[in-house]
């Protein structure tokens, strides 16, 4: 049986309350797809495309069991000025230490790969795959070093066939670790920290050919773990020159097992606020449903805090006057409430807690 908590109660006042919009799935070509080819490592091993809008990102997160949170990322690029730079960005958040961030851009003969495996070295972080269900990452600062293993609770996992195509244009996306536990060490303050995360490890993986900002108006996403149950989505509205519309994809599992899936779930839009300096039309609630025969799922996010950022900031003035021709990018982060409703074969969970979504919004 899947066990029953209390959740935000599903009132039609609440719907009617945030002003649901429902935005219907038009697929680029044939959307996510339903089914497709498993995802092995080897299919992590940078493709190295010659395309000017070629990029590829790595990106690996936990949230740690004494609070705080450690991230990765690690950047292909040919966009911009030079083809094939690679860059690292690394943050590190513990209780009682100040923030720590660090980012590293190399052009291409300064930083490396591995051909037959997956192995990525950039400046003074690595990323490499030991085995099936391993991954290891090490970073070497001057103050900070970092040591961890992410070992995967649940395989990996795409989205379909995990590609959106149109004649030669693709995106494609992997989560790599859809869930692991996380065990490692921090050097920092003159001493190693044992650190961990049980079962908030988080790492996927993109590659397209396409720049953002043609490929869509806006790029949505929610992750939360609540004990053992977690569920994430993604949303992509497409521009016009790739057919419009809205795809969505929501996952939810408990434990080891992935309890529901849908690759074209219908999202819709609540409580929507413009925003007069940046033009951009943002939500404080979500409501995502699904189903898939006598099984369904339903989840509602309802923000009462909203944190605007400046994608460009920090970048310089020349790097800000040629993106600001192409892009207009500004990044949402709404705070809240959620509560999600699963049936499956009969049974019913529920969970209820904090969460947040995120929209980047980099139209023209």
């Amino acid at each position: 049986m899947i066990g029953k908590h209390d959740g935000l109660k599903y009132s039609l006042a609440f719907l009617a309350a945030a002003g649901l919009v429902a935005l219907t799935s038009t697929a680029w070509a044939s959307g996510w797809g339903s089914g497709g080819s498993t995802a092995t490592f080897d299919d992590l091993i940078p493709s190295m495309s010659s395309g000017q809008a070629y990029s590829e990102r790595y990106s690996f997160a936990v949230d740690l069991d004494e609070g705080g949170h450690i991230g990765m990322n690690l950047t292909i690029s040919n966009l911009g000025v030079r083809n094939g730079y690679g860059a690292a960005d690394v943050r590190v958040r513990l209780p009682d230490h100040d923030n720590y961030s660090s980012s590293e851009r190399l052009s291409r003969r300064n930083w490396s790969y591995e051909e037959d495996r997956f192995q990525i070295d950039i400046s003074n972080t690595r990323v490499r795959a030991v085995d099936d269900d391993t991954f290891e990452l090490k970073y070497e600062g001057d103050d900070l070093r970092v040591e961890l293993q992410f070992k995967n609770r649940i395989p990996m996992w795409r989205p379909g066939n995990g590609e959106l195509r149109s004649d030669d244009d693709f995106y494609r996306f992997t989560i790599v670790s859809p869930r692991a536990d996380v065990t490692g060490r921090v050097y920092i303050d003159g001493q190693w920290r044992d650190v961990k995360g049980s079962q908030s490890g988080y790492a996927d993986h993109v590659v397209t050919n396409v720049a953002p900002y043609n490929l869509g108006n806006r790029f949505s996403r929610f992750r939360q773990y609540d004990g053992d149950v977690f569920v994430m989505w993604r949303e992509i509205d497409l521009t016009n020159d790739f057919g419009g519309g809205s795809v969505t994809w929501i996952l939810v599992g408990r434990g080891d097992q992935i309890l529901y899936e849908d690759t074209d779930a219908t999202l819709q839009f609540g409580n929507i606020e413009h925003d007069e300096e940046t033009g951009y039309r943002f939500p404080h609630a979500v409501q995502i449903t699904s189903s898939n025969g006598s099984d369904k799922m339903r989840l509602l996010v309802r923000g009462d805090d909203v944190r605007r950022r400046d994608l460009l900031a920090g970048q310089g003035r020349m790097v800000r006057a040629i993106a600001s021709r192409v892009s207009n990018p500004f990044q949402y982060d709404v705070r809240g409430q959620y509560a999600l409703e699963v049936e499956v074969g009969g049974n019913r969970l529920r969970r209820s807690s904090e969460g947040n979504m995120t929209l980047d919004y980099v139209g023209k």
